[in-house]
């Protein structure tokens, strides 16, 4: 008999399980994505940290929605790393040293080196992998993250370009994003200008440039202007060859004769 009930625990245990867990992966169903397409996004930030110190970070976004995300991410005096996801599976390069650093879900947690940012942050641009909302309790402008181990909730103060979002985390963290500005790019409205603003620390955040995966090759600010060719100097400002004695202004050699004596 208690083998029998043993079991019929077991199998009413692992059936509410799997509804469960079924529900749950349902619930992920509802993406949210800050690009509808493929594109190149560089973006640069400043920040005080918590330790009262100023940081700032280089990231370039490859964006694939139906392939590999890539993030290269450059700081000073840090090396620098590439940060890889799929969604369902991510990893940081190291270049440099040419080492690759596996990542759970709990790895995301983890500072972007000095800076305030997260993996998370990366995570959650690349994937937006948010729960689909239930329209009857929750309101549009509220997104509930499905599998963030930093943010549980985004809180946007209007639709679909908002002025300000409010992020909701563990242990009561709270930061806010003000938008100052909002920009085309290739048909993809992004925003420019952002400053961060938490308790523990601050921020600027912009967008160097922005531009669709097939002009990869054509980022106006990453080209050299060394190479481009000089403008023609103006007469007054050449060197003009001289050939033979130099000829001396008559001016200067009355100067010469007033030193000499």
């Amino acid at each position: 008999m208690k083998a029998e009930f043993f079991k019929a625990t077991l199998r009413t245990t692992a059936t509410f399980l799997a509804i469960a867990c079924s529900g749950a992966f349902s619930q992920t169903s509802c993406p949210h994505f800050l690009l509808n397409g493929p594109m190149v996004v560089n973006i640069e930030g400043f920040f005080v940290n918590e330790k009262m110190s100023r940081v700032s970070l280089d990231v370039e976004w490859r964006h694939h929605p139906e392939a590999l995300d890539t993030f290269f991410v450059n700081q000073p005096d840090v090396p620098k790393f590439n940060f890889v996801t799929a969604g369902e599976y991510r990893y940081m390069e190291f270049p440099d040293i040419k080492v690759k650093r596996q990542l759970g879900t709990h790895h995301l947690k983890e500072n972007i080196g000095e800076t305030p940012l997260k993996l998370d942050d990366m995570e959650l641009l690349a994937n937006g992998q948010f729960l689909c909302r239930d329209s009857s309790v929750q309101k549009p402008n509220i997104l509930s993250t499905a599998f963030s181990m930093a943010w549980w909730s985004l809180v946007a103060d209007s639709l679909p370009q908002p002025s300000k979002v409010t992020m909701n985390g563990a242990r009561k963290e709270k930061r806010s994003f003000w938008i100052r500005q909002w920009k085309n790019y290739s048909g993809e409205m992004l925003p420019t200008l952002v400053k961060l603003e938490s308790e523990k620390y601050s921020g600027e955040i912009w967008i160097r440039s922005a531009y669709t995966i097939q002009a990869l090759q054509a980022d106006p600010l990453k080209n050299s202007v060394e190479g481009k060719p000089k403008p023609p100097l103006p007469d007054l400002f050449r060197k003009i060859p001289v050939k033979g004695e130099r000829k001396i202004p008559l001016i200067l050699k009355l100067n010469q004769e007033l030193l000499r004596e």
